[in-house]
This record gives structure tokens, C-alpha cells and sequence, in this order.
């Protein structure tokens, strides 16, 4: 969790600093849970809700015209961003979903092994579209800097890739 520092008075007697607590953010709670805890909670290959469909997507800051393209997909229970794993080593990460009317809604909370990087993604898929928006957070000993993306894409008509090392 994020520690904020704040000086609150500086008593001659003692020189007393509180330490004030930031409510957790998306990004607290991705680094909190551990990989294996994530790879437990996942479906049993193939039987993930999402599982077979592959998306060719846009995405670009929040309300801002989409820049990157990209794909994603939902494999062995995983999901999987190709130009997030490819650019800055996300691995495939857990999906989470809740069934609502009309489609499906998901959240993944990825984070990279190497940087000190979160994403957390929320998407609906629907019929054959889907969209939603992604929470970066690049944390660092001094502050965060936070970013929120939006993607849109449809279904595919390339494979789901194959995920290997999982």
C-alpha cells in the first residue's frame, strides 16, 4: 500500500510526523496480489467464460483518438494484451467476469515482473465488440503517475494465440 507522508505539526517536545493513510487504489490492489494467487483463481484451461475469442482493438488515452493497435484475447483463463506483453512484459493475467444483460463484463489486474508497473482493465464484451478502459500505474519511491487508456475492438478472424510458459 501507498504511503502518503504528511506533516502534520512539528511539536519541540518530540518532533511527531503522522503517517496518513491513501484509501488503496486498482494499482495497491494489483501489486498486493501475488501471481499465484491470480494463477489459482483462473479457469481450468478452456473453460474460462471469455475463453477462444480474440479482439483486434484500438487504444489511446481517454478521450483522446486511438494510437496503438493491438489485439487482446482470453485463453486457458488468461487474458492476454499482445502489445502490452510485447513492450513491457505483462504476462497473461487472470480474468475475472461477471455475466450482465446483453454480455459479459471482465477485470484483469496485470502487473509486470520486471518494472514497477500495474495495469488494470475493464472491458464489456458484447456480441462480437468489446471496450472499456485501462488503469496504468507507474509507481516509483518518489509518486505515481497514472494513466487511463480506452480500447474498442471486434471479434477477430486470426486464432487465439497459443500461451506457452503458464
Amino acid at each position: 500500500m501507498k504511503w502518503i507522508f504528511a506533516l502534520i505539526g512539528c511539536l519541540m517536545l518530540g518532533g511527531v510526523t503522522t503517517l496518513i493513510l491513501k484509501e488503496p487504489s486498482d494499482a495497491d490492489h494489483a501489486a498486493a496480489t501475488p501471481r499465484a494467487m491470480l494463477m489459482a483463481l483462473r479457469d481450468p484451461s478452456g473453460t474460462g467464460p471469455l475463453d477462444g475469442q480474440r479482439f483486434d482493438t484500438v487504444m489511446g488515452l481517454q478521450g483522446k483518438p486511438p494510437e496503438l493497435e493491438d489485439y487482446v484475447q482470453f485463453s486457458h483463463g488468461l487474458f492476454m494484451s499482445r502489445e502490452c506483453t510485447d513492450r513491457c512484459n505483462y504476462p497473461p493475467s487472470a480474468y475475472l467476469v461477471r455475466e450482465v444483460e446483453g454480455g459479459t463484463d471482465f477485470i484483469v489486474e496485470a502487473y509486470c515482473p520486471t518494472k514497477n508497473t500495474t495495469m488494470v482493465w475493464r472491458g464489456t464484451v458484447r456480441d462480437d465488440t468489446v471496450h472499456g478502459t485501462v488503469t496504468w500505474t507507474v509507481s516509483r519511491w518518489y509518486w505515481d503517475t497514472q494513466q487511463v487508456l480506452e480500447f474498442k475492438g471486434s471479434l477477430s478472424d486470426q486464432p487465439v494465440e497459443v500461451l506457452t510458459n503458464l
